[in-house]
């Protein structure tokens, strides 16, 4: 026997409140997705605002940065003095209201004079993965000094007086954060971490900023990056 005229309104108002239920779920579940990748547009977008202006004044100013880069004992980076900051950005597309994907700032750091390097032979690959993770440049060709080594008692090499410094600024719109790479930031070798957009107001940008150029000796609490040994492990 066929459903009443009031059975199926009743079962269609049901079905009807159950659609319009999941619509505005979705609806909230989108909205919030937009707000969470609008945070981190804006706060790459801050980034890149800052350094822009940061990197004209300092590249002008070019200010010595009181700062060592301790290799070992010996070896050490000093007197530094900032030269060529940049910073560089692209975004998802050519669309106008595309997303940002990344910022990335760098600066050369150039010390006075040539500095030297010495170590055991056996310490040899150690040395060559090091100076590959931190961008370092020898003088001369590490292998050649390798086939050579029986006419020295000891690895000497000069390396060349600048180190770059750079810290990347990557987009993650699928969990709402700022991906951080930084290498030779604190000391030689990479750090990373995750960072929400808030952790990088205009305030954290300027306290970066003051360490970068070496008016304070710590970075900021919200900017805290953890050590990464990946790279140097991998080429060891």
């Amino acid at each position: 026997m066929p459903q009443s005229d009031a059975q199926m309104s009743s079962l269609l108002a049901e079905l009807a409140g159950e659609a319009t239920q999941k619509l505005e779920a979705k609806r909230s579940q989108q909205q919030d997705r937009q707000e969470m990748m609008r945070r981190v547009h804006e706060a790459l977008e801050r980034t890149v605002q800052f350094f822009t202006l940061f990197c004209k004044h300092l590249n002008a100013i070019e200010p010595a940065v009181q700062r060592n880069y301790v290799l070992d004992g010996k070896t050490c980076f000093s007197d530094l003095q900032w030269k060529n900051g940049m910073i560089s950005s692209r975004k998802q597309s050519l669309a106008d209201d595309a997303l940002l994907e990344h910022a990335h700032f760098q600066v050369r750091l150039i010390s006075p004079a040539t500095v030297e390097a010495t170590r055991r032979w056996e310490k040899f690959d150690e040395f060559r993965a090091e100076v590959q993770a931190y961008g370092l440049k020898p003088k001369v060709d590490l292998e050649d000094l390798w086939r050579d080594r029986k006419l020295h008692p000891m690895l000497k090499v000069e390396l060349e007086p600048e180190l770059l410094l750079w810290i990347r600024f990557q987009s993650n719109y699928v969990d709402g954060n700022i991906d951080v790479t930084a290498n030779n930031l604190e000391g030689f070798g990479k750090r990373k971490a995750s960072l929400p957009p808030d952790a990088l107001p205009t305030s954290t940008l300027e306290e970066i900023g003051r360490y970068l150029m070496g008016r304070v000796n710590t970075l900021p609490e919200d900017f805290k990056l953890e050590r990464d040994l990946s790279n140097v492990l991998a080429n060891s």
